[in-house]
């Protein structure tokens, strides 16, 4: 299984589009990031961290996920984490944890803590001449955003990230808590 999501990320020189890129096979069970320079080890920590602390159940299979550094115009590690929350979700996609169909004409961007609190880019009312430009051309009337509800500015087809996860426990997008049945009490965080 493969796919690939649009991540959104904000450097000094305004909103950029990068790809990120993974596949999940049968080889030796694990998760690798690519890409990234220092955030990718940092990356994958987190991921697995956010995983295994909802006990998430991910199949015993080998998960690359990688960024394209040929589309990357940043190395900052303050910029690019706002690419965080798109290879988790790719990630949880590939391990079938994420409820939709296809990734590939998705756009994302978000920063996560690993106490479960997703931050999405709030992006500016140019957003949708940079897509534009960025797709060349494309139709882009099909493309879709996964961001909060409540960050959402552009005119692209929304898909809410609280919809979208409700299922996975504790997490909280935006500053509203996402409740669960099978979640874990916030109480247990508190030492």
């Amino acid at each position: 299984m493969e796919t690939q999501i649009t991540a959104i990320y904000k450097t000094t020189h305004g909103i950029k589009l990068v790809t990120i890129f993974g596949y999940a096979t049968n080889g030796v069970p694990g998760l690798e990031v690519h890409g990234g320079g220092k955030l990718g080890k940092n990356i994958k920590e987190k991921i697995v961290y956010m995983t295994r602390i909802r006990k998430l159940k991910i199949p015993l299979k080998r998960f690359v996920l990688c960024v394209d550094v040929n589309e990357l115009s940043s190395q900052n590690v303050q910029e690019l984490k706002w690419l965080e929350f798109p290879f988790l979700l790719l990630y949880w996609y590939l391990a079938g944890l994420v409820p939709i169909r296809k990734l590939d004409d998705c756009l994302s961007s978000g920063m996560i803590h690993v106490s479960g609190v997703i931050t999405h880019l709030v992006l500016p009312p140019s957003f949708r001449e940079i897509v534009k430009e960025h797709f060349k051309n494309e139709c882009i009337e099909q493309l879709k955003i996964i961001e909060s509800s409540e960050a959402h500015t552009s005119s692209l087809y929304q898909i809410d990230t609280k919809l979208l996860l409700e299922h996975i426990p504790l997490l909280d997008v935006n500053g509203s808590y996402m409740e669960s049945s099978s979640a874990i009490p916030i109480k247990s965080f508190i030492a």
